[in-house]
């Protein structure tokens, strides 16, 4: 592969072990003769070192490197300087497209620019322009069109040019589709590909190569045909999702690329010291009272939405038929002990909650011509309506009949289990749906299995089945009522972020999530928590506030007594800062695209210190300041006065702490601007993709060498109102942010998802809420100043494993009559709590799984105490199945009944004083008490270890050794049965919270 004439080149430096792995990948892919190399890093782990590296120790032929900014092309030419080449002589990197050098660092526009107005370009523009206009009826023939753009350049330019610039891209784009990009390109990036391609490059380097999804990665995929088949290396931190990308544009980049090589995970970096360790923690708030009112009344329109459609029809008898008349769903007849198959709980979570965080806080798509029709908007075929036609039955019935039928849509299936595979969603929603009105189901229809504690969200089990009823029965009917009726909830889901169409449900913009996404009390929240933060670091604390907008695009006609232009924007937040003396201390900075603003204390020495660094860096500007309420407007004049220059400078006024605090937007501050004082980032964007995310976070992670022990705070603020159906639309945007993030754990786990934050929150909806908001709020802000404590957590330095373990988290609710009584074998006045008795039963479990060889005996059970009240158990030296094994069979025994096969009493005991006991003193007639043990507890024997009597009876052994006397029972019939139905009238069964999580080290 290496270039004959290509002199040697070596690095200077040791390799960090990330990128020692990167390379060793890479090493072997290059030598099974592959040219795809695909590396994801998070910022700061070195990717320029790395792909510096390959170059000139693997490829060793010229390489191109290609950059979405000056910035980072001047990096990789700068980072050359790591490298010596023998023999020496002349540079090892150019950034001028005129002279290629060994390695090349150019920007992408360099090569990809368009061509812009000549003649061929213009004419298709044209006559795209006036086609469309043809096909909207906006112009007769051709000739009224050319007429019409005429005028239209005469009288309104700026219109006129804006479309035209538009439609130019259509143009570009649909030849770029067609394989055409390089005839479409501007003379200056032919003429650069040329001297490239003399240059014989035999590598190509597309750093943050998540930018390729779309023009760029169009003309590179043709131009990489020109270098003679070149090694191609992306690398990014963010690999770009498919939302609002054009398919064709990612299948694209998909096939250019190829899977990922290596993923360099954000915990791995940080345990090697190259990236500052960090905790992510968040703040609740509730909507202001007016905000309450509205969520409130979206509430009650869903309700309206099933009373409609389970409303008897006229003339019919208000009793529904299948109802009344079917018999409750039977309890399946108990089966052979040695048969009896465990029972599968329906999981929830797997229903989707349309209307949620998806479409109420979708990225903004970048702003280009619009020529598709939208078929969401289009209303759907109706049948042709018959006078006096039978109406379709109201919506419990027509459930019921869908499920004793086994009827979807206009097919039938002939057993339960065809039907269910068919539509798993409907089929569950259907029948919690019954189950949950206490209405029953058809005989031959097997009961949900569900947990009532699991606490689904509503519009997860009435989207399904009013999207069902809508598409199969009410569009499909004769009648015009019911026509009617189906347009009628079309249109209230539609208000509540869910949009009916010709083949299902999807999300839409929801006025109930703008309203909760862009809540003033969200910008309030930032008060508390700058408070705790500047309490632990001081005037250490370098803080930025991220807005999605200066002032919010979040603005519909539903909301618009709620939501003014600064709701939910950097504007709105900057001014809450100015109206808190401890905040204002902070002398905050509101840096946007095309704002500058500055508290009027400030005003003076930024004056001073920005005149200062301007003359230093050589701009010819003068400021002048507009004075406003509590702050002051700064605007530039001169030619040098433009966004990249006032960044550049208010980032260096950051960094120096003339202002502590810097308010703007994602699109400033996120990709590509750098600060590595940053030590907290509160975010109020809405972003829930992974690129954005990531790129977001990436800005407090930096190392600061001046700073060697920082720790970065990375708070979320969450509007929440979970007593309502659609309340909860902000936390579903929060989560699924967490759903791909990692982070430490406040037990020094490293865990990915919501569950990182605080134990208390889950996939579904957080926990605890029905105690306090305060109480996750508390613990957020007391973790906020153990910054120490956080960054032990990481425990930098040891290695990372990135084989995930199965753990179980448990918050259990116990009688208060434990309290009372202890344990059999501990000592008088112990008590059971949640860490000793998950620790003991985990013990009986694994002693019973490691005597019946299902698991090592070398593995061993650890448990940790988690915010809130939860306990953590796991095993350590197991394999990932058998740390799997243990925390199913954990959640069996510590968790609800759900018609175990065995199961196994927990004692107590307690001790009542006697006729004796109380006639001597009381450290002598404690001897004398009576001391009985009595059941406080029914636990299922894990379905693991009750599958033979035999089996129970081995963990029966260990069960009394660990933790109660106590015998296991078979409970499908007989005294076992009596037993557990009898503890189950009287609360003696476990409840709690239950989470089984996958935790990294």
């Amino acid at each position: 592969m290496a270039n004959a004439q290509f002199p040697q080149v070596r690095f200077r430096g040791k390799l960090r072990p990330s990128q020692q792995d990167a390379v060793e990948i890479a090493r072997k892919s290059l030598d099974a003769g592959e040219r795809q190399l695909y590396v994801v890093a998070p910022p700061g782990s070195g990717k320029t070192v790395l792909g510096l590296y390959l170059w000139a120790e693997c490829v060793k032929r010229p390489a191109l490197v290609l950059s979405p900014n000056s910035a980072i092309q001047m990096q990789w030419a700068a980072r050359t300087d790591l490298f010596d080449r023998t023999p020496p002589g002349g540079e090892l990197a150019s950034t001028d497209p005129k002279t290629p050098g060994l390695l090349t660092s150019l920007t992408y526009q360099s090569v990809t620019l368009p061509r812009r107005g000549d003649d061929g370009l213009d004419d298709d523009a044209m006559d795209l322009w006036r086609t469309r206009l043809i096909e909207k009826d906006a112009a007769r023939d051709p000739e009224e069109a050319r007429i019409w753009i005429r005028d239209l350049k005469k009288h309104n330019r700026d219109y006129y040019d804006q479309r035209l610039s538009a439609y130019r891209k259509e143009v570009r784009d649909e030849a770029a589709q067609r394989g055409e990009t390089l005839d479409m390109l501007h003379r200056s990036s032919l003429a650069t590909l040329d001297r490239l391609k003399a240059q014989e490059i035999g590598l190509l380097i597309l750093d943050e190569c998540h930018h390729l999804v779309g023009h760029w990665g169009r003309v590179l995929a043709d131009a990489a045909a020109m270098f003679n088949d070149p090694v191609i290396l992306g690398l990014t931190a963010t690999p770009p999702d498919a939302d609002n990308k054009s398919p064709q544009d990612f299948e694209r980049y998909s096939t250019f690329f190829g899977p990922i090589d290596y993923d360099v995970p954000v915990p791995a970096v940080v345990k090697d010291g190259f990236l500052a360790p960090y905790q992510d923690l968040a703040y609740f708030v509730r909507p202001s009272e007016a905000e309450l009112r509205y969520v409130a009344n979206a509430d009650d329109l869903l309700h309206e939405i099933v009373t409609l459609a389970s409303a008897p029809r006229e003339g019919e008898s208000p009793a529904i038929e299948p109802l009344a008349a079917a018999e409750p769903a039977k309890t399946a007849k108990p089966i052979a002990d040695e048969e009896a198959p465990p029972i599968q709980l329906l999981d929830l979570s797997d229903l989707q909650v349309i209307g949620s965080a998806e479409a109420a806080y979708a990225e903004e798509p970048d702003p280009e011509v619009t020529t598709s029709v939208d078929r969401v908007a289009e209303p759907a075929a109706e049948v042709a309506v018959i006078p006096d036609a039978p109406r379709v039955p109201p919506l419990p019935t027509w459930l019921f009949n869908c499920l004793a039928e086994k009827k979807h849509a206009a097919q039938k299936f002939g057993n339960w289990s065809a039907f269910e595979r068919r539509d798993p969603e409907f089929a569950a929603a259907a029948r919690v749906y019954l189950q949950m009105r206490e209405l029953a189901l058809p005989p031959d229809v097997p009961p949900a299995e569900w947990d009532p504690t699991a606490e689904a969200p509503e519009m997860a089990i009435l989207v399904p089945v009013l999207d069902r009823y809508v598409r199969h029965a009410l569009r499909r009917s004769p009648n015009e009522q019911d026509h009617k009726l189906g347009r009628d909830i079309i249109a209230r889901l539609r208000m509540l972020g869910v949009q009916i169409t010709e083949t299902g449900s999807q999300a839409c913009a929801s006025p109930v999530g703008r309203v909760l996404a862009y809540s003033r009390e969200k910008a309030r929240a930032v008060i508390p928590i700058l408070h705790a933060e500047m309490k632990t670091l001081g005037d250490s604390i370098r803080a930025i506030v991220v807005a999605d907008y200066e002032k919010t695009a979040a603005v519909m006609p539903e909301t618009a007594d709620l939501l003014d232009e600064e709701a939910g924007g950097a504007v709105a937040a900057f001014r809450t800062l100015l109206q808190d003396e401890q905040t204002d201390r902070l002398q905050p900075i509101l840096v946007t695209g095309s704002s500058v603003l500055i508290d009027d204390d400030l005003q003076p020495q930024f004056d001073h210190v920005a005149h200062a660094w301007l003359q230093k860096e050589g701009f010819q500007v003068e400021l002048d300041y507009g004075e406003e309420e509590g702050f002051c407007v700064v605007r530039g004049q001169g030619a040098d006065w433009s966004p990249r220059v006032y960044i550049e400078m208010i980032t260096q006024l950051f960094q120096q702490g003339v202002t502590r605090c810097l308010v703007g937007t994602r699109g400033l501050l996120g990709e590509g601007w750098d600060a590595n004082k940053i030590n907290v980032l509160i975010d109020l964007t809405t972003v829930t993709t992974s690129m954005s995310v990531r790129q977001l976070r990436g800005r407090s992670f930096r190392l600061d060498p001046a700073v060697p022990e920082k720790v970065a705070n990375n708070w979320d603020v969450v509007c929440i109102a979970p007593e309502f159906s659609k309340g909860l639309d902000d936390y579903a945007r929060f989560r699924k942010k967490h759903d791909n993030i990692f982070g430490v754990t406040d037990d020094g786990e490293i865990e990915k998802g919501v569950g990182h934050v605080h134990a208390a929150l889950t996939d579904l909806r957080p926990e605890l809420l029905e105690d306090s908001v305060q109480l996750l709020n508390g613990d957020m802000l007391m973790r906020a100043g153990l910054r120490t404590t956080a960054r032990d957590h990481w425990k930098i330095g040891q290695p990372y494993h990135g084989e995930p373990r199965k753990t179980l988290e448990v918050r259990l609710e116990r009688d208060e009559r434990e309290q009372g009584g202890f344990p059999p074998f501990a000592a008088k006045g112990e008590v059971w709590r949640d860490d000793s008795l998950a620790m003991s039963v985990g013990t009986a479990i694994l002693s019973a799984l490691a005597e019946t060889k299902q698991i090592s005996p070398a593995a061993r059970p650890q448990v940790k105490s988690r915010a809130g009240g939860y306990v953590r158990m796991f095993l350590e030296d197991a394999s990932e199945e058998e740390s799997e094994l243990f925390a199913v069979a954990l959640r069996e025994a510590l968790g609800p009944l759900h018609r175990p096969r065995y199961v196994i009493p927990r004692k107590l005991r307690f001790s009542r004083p006697t006729f004796w006991s109380k006639l001597l003193p009381q450290f002598l007639g404690q001897y004398l008490e009576q001391q009985n043990d009595e059941m406080v507890m029914l636990h299922a024997v894990p379905s693991v270890l009750a599958k033979k009597k035999e089996i129970a009876e081995i963990y029966e052994k260990y069960w009394n050794q660990y933790v109660s006397p106590g015998q296991a029972m078979f409970a499908l019939r007989g005294a076992g049965e009596d037993l557990r139905i009898d503890a189950e009238k009287k609360g003696l069964t476990p409840r709690g919270s239950y989470h089984e999580k996958e935790v990294f080290s």
